[in-house]
């Protein structure tokens, strides 16, 4: 699977957490058993903890997580950031690119976060099915979808992001990937299974005053480009000239949430 840096994943923490559809989080939580005992997530790919520090003090009770990620970085840093009063927390270090057909899955609800674009579809299989046989709620975060937008416009914007959506369809860890197609193919397995699914935009708002975010952003639109694209040149020029604007260029990235709940839950 690819890496992902602390930096990285600190820098767009924000992002993150700005974008993310409180309507679905609260229907998540309304849809949660209010049985004895804490309420017990598996976070699929948790990266250093976002979901965690996002998801944990909007639910409002007892809470045990299972954060399970190959990265051992990752998960170290992950369980040793402060949790809210009544949330415990324990690492499972596991390689999840074949799919989740025989993971544990002992918990009340399955979370994710910035996964789905990354995998491939026989692993969203096993995923819908593991949820519907199991009667698992599904709360699948900020899966991007191909939109993305820059303030000034430049006329190589179309050329560069058709080649950069191209690169995430490619195998990203995982198999081929869906890409920006994830959350369209994720939501019609988990409706096939069986499971009642509401989807919503939740979009990166940058602002140019977000110039490192902006610059990264850039840099890494422009390397998975210039991988799929016949034309390196144009995408350089692409990326010399959006460098340039930095502190002056905002961007809008599209991504969606993805809540599955059983029948009997909604």
């Amino acid at each position: 699977m690819s890496g992902f840096s602390i930096d990285w994943l600190s820098l767009r923490e924000p992002f993150d957490h700005a974008a993310r559809s409180t309507r679905l989080t609260d229907a998540l939580a309304a849809a949660l058993p209010q049985r004895g005992g804490p309420l017990r997530l598996i976070d699929l790919g948790c990266g250093h903890g976002s979901n965690l520090r996002y998801l944990a003090p909007r639910l409002s009770r007892p809470q045990a997580w299972t954060l399970v990620d190959h990265d051992p970085v990752l998960l170290s840093h992950a369980v040793a950031q402060p949790v809210p009063d009544g949330v415990s927390v324990v690492a499972v270090q596991r390689d999840l690119s074949a799919g989740v057909g025989d993971l544990p899955l002992d918990a009340d609800v399955v979370v994710t976060s910035a996964l789905l674009d990354l995998v491939s579809r026989p692993w969203l299989e096993s995923l819908a099915h593991r949820c519907a046989a199991e009667r698992l709620p599904l709360l699948a975060a900020l899966t991007v979808d191909g939109r993305v937008s820059f303030s000034p416009a430049d006329p190589r914007d179309a050329d560069v992001m058709r080649w950069f959506r191209a690169h995430q369809r490619t195998d990203r860890g995982f198999g081929p990937s869906p890409g920006y197609l994830a959350a369209d193919e994720a939501a019609g397995l988990l409706e096939a299974a069986g499971m009642i699914v509401e989807t919503e935009q939740a979009d990166w708002i940058i602002p140019a005053s977000a110039a490192k975010m902006t610059a990264e952003m850039v840099r890494g639109i422009a390397s998975a480009s210039a991988a799929c694209s016949p034309q390196p040149e144009r995408v350089s020029g692409w990326l010399e000239a959006r460098l340039g604007q930095v502190g002056a260029l905002s961007m809008v990235v599209g991504h969606v949430d993805l809540l599955a709940l059983t029948a009997g839950d909604v």
